[in-house]
C-alpha cells in the first residue's frame, strides 16, 4: 500500500541530493504514521518521506541550516517561482558549481549562520533565495549523495562519461522542475534548526500525534556533516540518549529508521518495539537490511 499525499510524486522525489537518502523507503514510512495529524522530523536530511506523509502540519528540524532554508524557500510561492526561475538560467558548468561552493563555505564561516538567534541569520528574501540558489547548485550539480556530508563543498561536477544511470544536467533540470510540487508540501512544514535533543524535547506526547526519527546511523553515519560521534564509545552513547528520550512518548507513535546493526538491536528489542524489515541499499548501492522500528505494534497486514 503507497501513500501519496498528492495524485502524483515528482519526478526527484528528494529534496537535496542526501547522503543515505531514505528515498527507497519513504512509503513504509508514510505507512507507519498514517492518521497522525501532527508529525515532528527531528532529523530532516533530504526529507523524501514528507512526501508520503499526510499529517495536515509538520515540525520539521536538522542543524543542517542550509538545506532547511531550501524547504524554507520552497514554501513560499513567490520565493519558490523565483528560486526556480534563477536555476533554470543557471548553467550546468563547474564554474557555477565552484561559486556556489565558496559562497555556502562562506556562510559557515560566519558565526551568525550557526546561530538562529542572531539579526544576521533573519535573512531577506533575496537572500533567502540567493542561498537556496547556492545549496541547490551544491547538491545537484555535484556527485549525487553528497549533500549532508563533511565534504559537501569540496567535490567536484558530476559529469557522466557513458550513457548508464542517467544524465547529471538532466537530473538537475528535474529537480529543479520539482520544486513546484515539493511546494505543495513544504506549505505545511514548520522549519526549525535546533538540536535534535532540543527538539524533542519540545514535543508534545499526545494522541495523533507522529515522529519520524532517522538519525545518523551507527557506522556508516559517521560521514554526516552533523554525526553521532567519532568513537564506537561516543555513538553508543549518543545513541543510548536518544532511545531514552523516545522511550519517553507513552501516546505518539514513534518511527525510527536504521541500518541494522548490533547497538540498534540492543537499544530497541523487539517486542516493546516492532521491527519491519525492508530490503534497502547503501550509498555505494550495495544491499542492505534496513529497519523501521515502531513503539506500538501494528499488525503486519495493515501496512504490506
Amino acid at each position: 500500500m503507497t501513500i501519496q499525499t498528492q495524485t502524483k510524486l515528482p519526478a526527484v522525489t528528494t529534496l537535496a541530493a542526501w547522503f543515505g537518502s531514505d528515498r527507497m523507503i519513504a512509503e513504509h514510512i508514510g505507512d507507519l504514521l498514517k492518521g497522525c495529524s501532527w508529525i515532528g522530523i527531528p532529523f530532516a536530511g533530504g526529507m523524501s518521506a514528507l512526501l508520503h506523509l499526510e499529517a495536515r502540519t509538520m515540525a520539521v528540524n536538522d542543524l543542517h541550516r542550509h538545506v532547511m532554508n531550501v524547504g524554507l524557500v520552497v514554501a513560499d510561492q513567490e520565493m519558490k517561482d523565483e528560486l526556480v526561475r534563477r536555476l533554470d538560467a543557471t548553467l550546468f558548468h563547474l564554474d557555477e558549481l565552484a561559486v556556489a561552493q565558496r559562497e555556502c563555505l562562506r556562510r559557515e564561516a560566519d558565526p551568525a549562520y550557526a546561530n538562529s538567534g542572531s539579526e544576521r541569520s533573519l535573512l531577506n528574501r533575496s537572500g533567502r533565495i540567493d542561498w537556496a540558489v547556492d545549496y541547490f547548485v551544491c547538491s545537484w550539480m555535484a556527485r549525487n549523495g553528497t549533500a549532508g556530508t563533511k565534504g559537501e563543498f569540496n567535490t567536484g561536477l558530476s559529469v557522466r562519461w557513458e550513457a548508464g544511470g542517467g544524465d547529471s544536467a538532466v537530473r538537475f533540470r528535474n529537480a529543479t522542475e520539482s520544486l513546484h510540487q515539493w511546494h505543495q508540501v513544504m506549505r505545511r512544514c514548520t522549519f526549525t534548526t535546533d538540536d535534535a535533543f532540543d527538539f524533542l524535547a519540545k514535543c508534545k506526547d499526545r494522541d495523533g500525534h507522529g515522529l519520524y526519527v532517522d538519525p545518523p546511523f551507527p557506522g556508516p553515519g559517521d560521514g554526516y556533516k552533523f554525526n553521532s560521534g567519532k568513537t564506537a564509545a561516543e555513538q553508543r552513547t549518543w545513541h543510548t540518549r536518544l532511545r531514552d528520550a523516545l522511550v519517553g512518548f507513552r501516546v505518539t507513535r514513534v518511527c525510527c529508521r536504521y541500518y541494522r546493526h548490533p547497538l540498534v538491536e540492543e537499544l530497541y528489542p523487539e517486542g516493546p518495539w516492532t521491527w519491519h524489515r525492508l530490503k534497502g541499499r547503501t550509498q555505494t548501492n550495495s544491499p542492505v537490511e534496513e529497519v523501521l522500528l515502531v513503539n506500538a505494534p501494528r499488525a503486519e497486514a495493515e501496512l504490506f
